[in-house]
């Protein structure tokens, strides 16, 4: 039954909408043949006002001509090939007008203009004019000295305005100004059509929007209460009452609905107990699984990526010092019998290269050890100065031969001796990599400071050492800073001041440093200069000398 209703419904808006969609059809047809007349008047009266604008260009090249004022040939052909286009241009609209006026007279039964069957005329008369001309000025010589002007010239008038005794003149004349009258009418009635057809298009759209209206508040009335109990269904499914049914009488299709929906709910029920039970017992199952597989799987990720990035970095490292070895040897071994010196700096460059690789495999165990929480420390007490005083020594060897000063800046005389409790040969090989960086990376006649401090203290009344290195290098840039604790990675400032470099000490000093509990950082300005801070944690003892 409601299926009835719903079709008849969609039937009746149906047939509203091919009433409109007819009537707008109709009347723009209507108004494209008013459109299509105001833009032929346009173009008719445009060719009627060049024709006559060429006809007077001629009598321009004529009088030329006759006064032998140089006329151009060239000038009286273009203008009467103009003439001729324009000609055959006005022929062609004026069928156009007579075809169209012939189906607007057929739909609407009003006579067709008297105007148009005379514009076809005045085409023929122009083309027996336009012959006549072009023969007559192609035998137009310059006029004889006390030749009688006024005759000749009234001569060619004859020839430019009389064809067929008819006065052309005349003829253009009164069909400019028709068309001058055609176009304004042709534009209002244009205009007249598209009123109507904009007021028959809002009748209908509002004929078809009320019966829309009414269509639907009737539908939506039928369809109301059925879908109320429906939703109420729906709802009471979705609270979890399983014993919610549908009442029925409605004898249409919502009700073949209803007894799909309460036979669903039945059976619904019937499954929720045992559907409960066994979700209960498979949560249990999967909660304790699931905690087991993600531990598995993070301790395997972790050593899966450590394993993969040990091997990429010692690849990467280990290839350049062995193939050097190799080289050599294969250099050594190659052609005849060499001198025993040759051998023997042979043999030093290979050992050069050993040197060289088991420095690269001792760096890359030493973080791959401390990636894996396996870095041995063997901590102790160490006294900072000397530590301090040690490694600044060291540097200064280096730095004389870079022609860099290492200062060690000396300590307030208030702050005492610090003993810390760390593994001084590891503690040593960070400062010593952070020393180097500072020296390589310094212009000529610069100077590193290196000083120490304590800093504030924190919520367990300890304070915390920090060691500051400052340079006056070639600083690092600030899209770079994040990246330097990074392996084998260098800056461009890095690699245009010095080509050698793995790009590992920083990292190598940032391990050493973490496994001691503390923290490294730096900041830096491009070409002034790079100040790294090294910062112990208060969980190491601090311990004032005894004297």
């Amino acid at each position: 039954m409601f299926r009835l209703r719903l079709s008849l419904a969609f039937a009746v808006l149906v047939a509203l909408v091919c009433v409109h969609a007819g009537f707008v059809y109709w009347g723009s047809n209507r108004v494209n043949d008013y459109a299509q007349h105001s833009r032929l008047a346009s173009d008719i009266l445009s060719e009627l006002l060049e024709l006559s604008a060429s006809k007077q260009r001629l009598r321009v090249w004529a009088s030329q001509q006759l006064m032998n004022a140089n006329a151009s040939p060239e000038v009286r052909d273009s203008q009467l090939a103009r003439m001729q286009a324009s000609t055959e241009t006005l022929r062609q609209l004026a069928r156009r007008d007579r075809a169209l006026w012939g189906e607007i007279s057929a739909r609407e039964g009003t006579p067709i203009p008297p105007e148009i069957d005379q514009l076809a005329a005045v085409s023929d008369l122009l083309d027996d004019n336009i012959a006549a001309v072009r023969v007559r000025l192609v035998e137009l010589a310059p006029l004889a000295q006390g030749a009688e002007f006024a005759s000749v010239w009234q001569e060619l008038n004859e020839v430019f305005d009389k064809t067929r005794g008819r006065d052309l003149r005349e003829l253009i004349n009164g069909a400019i100004e028709r068309q001058r009258t055609v176009v304004p009418v042709a534009r209002a009635a244009t205009e007249r059509g598209l009123d109507q057809l904009r007021q028959q298009s809002i009748a209908l759209a509002v004929v078809t929007f009320a019966a829309a209206i009414v269509l639907a508040l009737y539908l939506k009335r039928r369809l109301q209460r059925p879908l109320d109990r429906l939703l109420a269904g729906t709802q009471a499914l979705r609270a979890g009452s399983l014993d919610h049914r549908i009442a029925l009488g409605s004898r249409d299709e919502f009700d073949h609905v209803a007894e799909h929906f309460n036979a669903m709910a039945a059976e619904l029920q019937r499954h929720r107990q045992d559907a409960d039970a066994a979700r209960r017992r498979l949560e249990e199952a999967v909660q304790e699984r699931t905690s087991e597989l993600s531990a598995a799987h993070e301790t395997l990720q972790q050593v899966d990526q450590r394993r993969r990035q040990l091997l990429a970095d010692l690849s990467h490292e280990l290839r350049t010092p062995a193939t050097a070895i190799r080289g050599e040897a294969e250099i050594a071994l190659r052609g005849a019998e060499k001198p025993q010196v040759e051998y023997r700096e042979t043999l030093v460059r290979i050992v050069g290269g050993v040197k060289q690789l088991t420095g690269v495999i001792d760096d890359l165990l030493l973080v791959a050890r401390a990636e894996a929480d396996q870095l041995a420390m063997r901590f102790g007490e160490v006294d900072l100065s000397e530590l301090l005083g040690d490694v600044t020594d060291m540097a200064s060897a280096l730095g004389a031969r870079h022609e860099v000063r290492v200062l060690l800046e000396a300590v307030d005389v208030g702050i005492p001796p610090v003993v810390l409790q760390a593994d001084a040969d590891r503690l040593r090989q960070a400062l010593v990599i952070v020393l180097d960086n500072a020296v390589r990376y310094s212009r000529h006649d610069g100077t590193v400071r290196v000083s120490w401090q304590l800093g504030p203290k924190d919520e367990e009344g300890c304070s915390r050492v920090q060691v500051r290195v400052a340079d006056e290098g070639i600083g690092i840039d600030a899209d770079e800073l994040p990246k330097v604790f990074d392996r084998f990675v260098r800056g461009r400032r890095a690699r245009v001041h010095r080509a050698d470099g793995t790009g590992i000490g920083l990292s190598i000093a940032q391990a050493i440093v973490h496994a001691h509990h503390g923290s490294i950082r730096l900041e830096s300005i491009p070409l002034q200069g790079t100040i790294v801070w090294i910062e112990l944690p208060c969980h190491f003892s601090f311990q004032t000398q005894k004297t």
